[in-house]
């Protein structure tokens, strides 16, 4: 991972990564980082790996499970998953949302 600061941990077991879309530029317009140039890449909460499938097909309000790596499936209120996300007032976004 390429984290901007070595003291920065991503929250839970997510990815963060610089936005290949603007290349790190802070890009006000960009439609992936909403111009902070860093992307939250959300992650398995069992063995961190990004990537998952939806349960249903369509989106995560039913369940999702991990894709590539253990098998995992967990659902959206599920506290490890929960918690990636971007802090309010972070560097890498002005609102706690999910990514």
């Amino acid at each position: 991972m390429d984290y901007p600061a070595a003291a920065l941990a991503p929250p839970g077991r997510a990815h963060i990564e610089r936005c290949p879309d603007c290349r790190h530029r802070t890009d006000p317009d960009c439609p992936e980082c909403q111009g902070t140039g860093l992307i939250i890449y959300r992650a398995c909460p069992r063995c961190g790996d990004i990537g998952r499938a939806y349960r249903d097909g369509r989106n995560e309000k039913g369940a999702m499970v991990c894709q590539l790596g253990c098998g995992y499936a967990w659902t959206v209120d599920y506290p490890g998953w929960a918690i990636q996300q971007r802090p309010a007032g972070a560097w890498y976004g002005a609102a706690a949302e999910p990514v």
